[in-house]
């Protein structure tokens, strides 16, 4: 702030003592404005991520545009004395310096870069130069036909124009940008837009109608040294690390419009061309329909794989949380959740549902045993066993507790449950897993089987049911099937 003012200061000082020279005194500080700012965007490019560097790039070449158009105005106002009545080349570099500031609006966030598109709007700048010359010198470049260069008060009303597009392209991408790193760049660039938007308009008007230059080139200090001081500026704590934000309606749409912006202007100009020189206009208004469509067809595909990768990932995590991190089998919550639904099936397509709860015997004798990693082993091996006897894609075995599974499976009357369980304890028995109890040598396991027909039950009285069978099955010496059929489960509720 002390370094703005005593700039300004010094400079105001400088065209009051040297007036009559004040074309001469004046331009050192009109250079040293832009350069300051380059200098500055130098200084924080090498301090921010790789990903962000872009938008500061083109800040930085924005304002070196602006210092070669500068340079070229003390050239043709000192050497050339060229007069301020038409346009000359210099305001072909303050024209451009635009452009570089209107990509960085309309470019993709750096959260999600599309190389491809720096060439594209590489190839949009290159056009918009070329369309430049023409707009300002009326004659199409390296043609050899003598320069036309338009009026100052059209030049003027274009970048009129120029600025304001600026402007509310810039201000439209702020409130699109959450907050963050970025959403700082955005701010930076939308408040020197509008100094420099407003300082701008009167600047122009004023110097087509005087030569005094002690008050109007003063402006142009504020808005760059406002510029480079912003820049070297430390971030605010809540910059300091882009902080999650849910953008509004308003500010998605704002964000997926931002492209065009660069397109509406290029159009614009292309346009405006036409008018005398058809065959460059038209490749102007071509070449911008294309890179807009390629620009819109290819985040259109980012998007789509997005959606789609984050369909993956849902399923994935879903998988995860309905599977059982030790045997892979599913795990209760699975088990609770397809029970409702094959429950459901069967009462509307009155079809029989039969349930196996299936325990391993003595499970906590191989644990004190042999240790938890040999029982762990235990669990995955006849998860794994349990599995192979299920006949159907449909059936379902899930890990229902500590040491103990469950088998759903659907459409299975009494016959049907008794031949998978006979199937699932000689699984378990050929695994020959050493567990010396009163069953014998090696693991075995207790099933109880629960079948239900009827539609006057509910989901929860055939796990009760199979739990009475496989307590029976375990009272009665282990190592065995015991079955409950509906009809004897709810006549021992009512008795």
């Amino acid at each position: 702030m002390l370094f703005a003012c005593a700039f300004i200061g010094l400079h105001a000082a400088v065209l009051l003592v040297f007036r009559s020279q004040a074309t001469l005194v004046t331009y050192p500080f009109l250079l040293l404005c832009p350069t300051l700012v380059i200098a500055a965007c130098i200084w924080r490019i090498k301090r921010v991520e790789r990903k962000s560097r872009s938008a500061w790039i083109l800040l930085a070449l924005g304002m070196f545009l602006w210092l070669c158009g500068m340079m070229l105005s003390a050239w043709e106002d000192l050497f050339e004395h060229l007069p301020t009545s038409v346009a000359w080349f210099s305001d072909v570099c303050f024209f451009l310096f635009d452009v570089p500031l209107l990509l960085a609006v309309s470019s993709v966030s750096a959260e999600q870069p599309v190389p491809f598109f720096v060439w594209m709007d590489g190839l949009q700048a290159l056009l918009t130069g070329y369309l430049t010359y023409i707009t300002i010198f009326s004659v199409v470049p390296f043609s050899g036909a003598a320069l036309e260069p338009v009026p100052i008060s059209v030049l003027l009303l274009t970048y009129k124009a120029e600025n304001v597009i600026l402007v509310v392209a810039s201000t439209l991408r702020l409130l699109a940008q959450p907050r963050g790193r970025e959403r700082r760049f955005y701010a930076i660039l939308c408040a020197f837009l509008w100094i420099y938007g407003v300082m701008a308009w009167i600047y122009n008007d004023l110097a087509v109608t005087t030569d005094d230059h002690t008050l109007i080139d003063l402006m142009v200090d504020v808005a760059f040294l406002f510029l480079a001081g912003a820049v070297i500026f430390p971030a605010s704590p809540r910059h300091q690390v882009a902080e999650a934000s849910q953008k509004t309606r308003l500010a998605i749409f704002i964000e997926n419009v931002s492209p065009i912006f660069y397109t509406v202007a290029l159009l614009a100009l292309s346009m405006s061309v036409m008018r005398q020189h058809f065959y460059a206009g038209t490749i102007g208004v071509f070449t911008a329909l294309v890179v807009y469509g390629i620009r819109m067809t290819t985040l259109q595909g980012r998007h789509l794989r997005v959606q789609q990768q984050l369909h993956e990932a849902h399923d994935r995590l879903e998988a995860i949380a309905l599977t059982d991190g030790l045997t892979n089998a599913a795990n209760r919550r699975c088990f609770d959740q397809t029970l409702v639904a094959e429950w459901n099936r069967a009462v509307r397509n009155q079809q029989p549902l039969a349930l196996l709860l299936v325990d391993i015997d003595y499970f906590k004798q191989l644990n004190d045993r042999y240790g938890h990693p040999a029982g762990d082993k235990c669990l995955v091996s006849i998860a794994a066993a349990l599995q192979s006897t299920l006949p159907r894609g449909g059936d379902l075995l899930a890990r229902y507790g500590g040491e103990e599974f469950a088998a759903l499976l659907p459409t299975t009357d009494e016959a049907g449950a008794q031949v998978v369980a006979n199937r699932m304890q000689d699984a378990i028995r050929a695994l020959n897993i050493r567990n010396e109890t009163q069953t014998g040598t090696f693991v075995t396991v207790s099933i109880g089987i629960a079948i239900f027909e009827s539609s006057h039950a509910e989901a929860a009285d055939i796990v009760e049911a199979a739990d009475q069978a496989l307590y029976r099955a375990k009272e009665r010496g282990r190592n065995r099937i015991e079955s409950i059929a509906q009809r004897d489960h709810l006549r021992e509720r009512l008795c």
